[in-house]
């Protein structure tokens, strides 16, 4: 039914955790009251799918890795391998074998939990959420830091801060009644909404600025001219209240917000909004490249195009300067 794995053992061994390998473990006898269902490692904790794939490959005879197990007085609970028990119990089988880890630590029990599918190469959750998900136990439950997390994972320890700074933002918005926001979006807003700041100053127009973007389902680069036009300081003594209730009427006043917001066809926008919107954009993504330290390849290109750019602004600016033809007596010019 159950049999030892190296990959198991190895991943146990790395994380430090004491275990042994047991026999005859009464199925579900032995087990405590709601272990079916005590899963944190995925958003589901049983699927149908995988327990009936287990379940073929156990009546074929094929064994499967040992579960996982911890001993509680209430009896043995699942650290990995939900599927393969819940198949095991539609084979009616009453003894197993397992891995039963011996500790009292709530941050190995918990890591076990979290990284055991990603880490194990079993039947893994998307990689994105099983990230988001180590970041929510790990860091933000249990305390351990980004780069102690990354290290276990095999992520990167910018990415994680990242993602434990969205979570933290996400509560506090949650928390005076804003909706809840992508991770990529949430990034995007946390360097505008320090703890303090406008998000407390001005609840109501900062929550309802929340509440348009989310409806309008803006897509996070669609999203960014928005956010920093929204969000730029304003003037000394200004009051944060008013500043942002204004800001909050001219965004409802956007073409392309309108349209979204009501379903109507959108009005075709006027080209200086168009290009000031990409040039912001473009502006945003360069601080993203400031901040974060990389380097950009081809450099000569771009500056090629910021060029025909000037040169295209400068032809189409109001009351442009004459441009005449260069020729070599120009340079005597001022001494005629």
């Amino acid at each position: 039914m159950f049999t030892t794995d190296n990959r198991t053992e190895n991943f146990l061994t790395q994380l430090g955790a004491k275990f042994e390998y047991r026999n005859s473990i009464k199925l579900p006898a032995e087990f405590a009251e709601g272990w079916g269902t005590d899963n944190i490692g995925r958003p589901e904790p049983v699927r149908d799918e995988a327990v009936l794939e287990y379940a073929s490959l156990m009546e074929s005879g094929s064994a499967a890795p040992g579960p996982v197990l911890i001993k509680t007085p209430g009896g043995y609970r699942v650290l990995d391998g939900m599927q393969r028990l819940h198949a095991a119990v539609l084979q009616d089988t009453t003894r197993i074998s397992a891995y039963v880890v011996i500790t009292d630590s709530a941050d190995l029990i918990a890591m076990i939990r979290v990284l055991a599918n990603a880490r194990l190469q079993g039947r893994a959750e998307p990689a994105e959420w099983t990230r988001r998900r180590a970041v929510e136990v790990l860091v933000v439950q249990q305390g351990m830091t980004a780069a102690e997390v990354a290290s276990l994972g095999g992520w990167k320890t910018s990415d994680i801060q990242k993602i434990a700074c969205a979570i933290e933002l996400q509560d506090r918005i949650a928390n005076v009644g804003g909706p809840e926001m992508p991770d990529n979006i949430l990034i995007k807003l946390a360097p505008h909404l320090d703890a303090g700041g406008p998000l407390e100053q001005a609840k109501e127009p900062v929550v309802a600025f929340l509440h348009t973007i989310k409806k309008a389902k803006l897509s996070c680069q669609a999203s960014e001219p928005f956010i920093e036009d929204f969000f730029t300081p304003g003037r000394r003594g200004v009051n944060k209240f008013e500043q942002y209730q204004e800001r909050l009427t001219e965004l409802h006043a956007d073409p392309e917000i309108h349209a979204r917001l009501t379903g109507r066809q959108k009005m075709d926008c006027p080209k200086d909004v168009t290009l000031l919107k990409e040039l912001k954009a473009a502006n945003t993504t360069m601080d993203d490249i400031l901040t974060t330290g990389h380097h950009v390849n081809n450099v000569d290109e771009f500056f090629r195009l910021l060029e025909k750019l000037r040169t295209k602004l400068q032809s189409i600016a109001p009351n442009p300067e004459a441009r005449k033809a260069r020729v070599p007596a120009d340079m005597w010019s001022k001494y005629a």
